[in-house]
């Protein structure tokens, strides 16, 4: 596995899309999971599951994208992210952040099996930042407090990245 794709599998069991975080969850493989996921809830709304037994990091624009996708479930009446098998250390920075309440959190589940890799393409630095920005913003509309954390952070990302051109 590459270093951008490091760490992602996924699969479809029944109605619930399955996605396994091997090592680390981070900036460089948050938008691959996050434009998986999306596109699943858009053509058939589905139950996710994560497994996080595997994972032993989350940086803050993997979390914040977990956040959106979190605040996108309950928006449409879709039912929680269920995050799996967490170890103290990942819960610890959910709730960190402020962050756990937009997801079911489950202590023990057997591991899916069967999933394969996720396909990545390459994406510009600047999407990248956009990304990532993006990611930052939604930690704080979920959880105020983390606007002193990310504030430098935030203003860096607004400094570096161009005005989406979505209208």
């Amino acid at each position: 596995m590459s270093e951008e794709n490091s760490g992602i599998l996924v699969g479809q069991k029944g109605n619930v899309t399955v996605v396994r975080i091997m090592g680390k969850g981070t900036h460089l493989n948050s938008h691959y999971l996050k434009q998986f996921l999306l596109q699943g809830i858009g053509e058939k709304p589905r139950a996710i599951h994560i497994d996080l037994s595997q994972c032993n990091y989350l940086d803050s624009t993997f979390l914040g994208m977990l956040a959106g996708l979190g605040c996108k479930m309950k928006e449409r009446s879709l039912p929680s992210i269920r995050l799996i098998n967490g170890t103290e250390r990942i819960i610890g920075m959910l709730e960190g952040l402020g962050i756990d309440r937009l997801f079911e959190l489950v202590k023990e589940q057997a591991a899916a099996d069967g999933l394969k890799e996720l396909k990545t393409a390459s994406l510009s630095l600047e999407e990248r930042s956009r990304e990532m920005l993006e990611a930052h913003e939604k930690l704080v509309e979920v959880s105020p407090q983390n606007e002193v954390k990310f504030r430098d952070v935030i203003a860096l990302l607004h400094e570096k990245t161009p005005p989406s051109s979505k209208s």
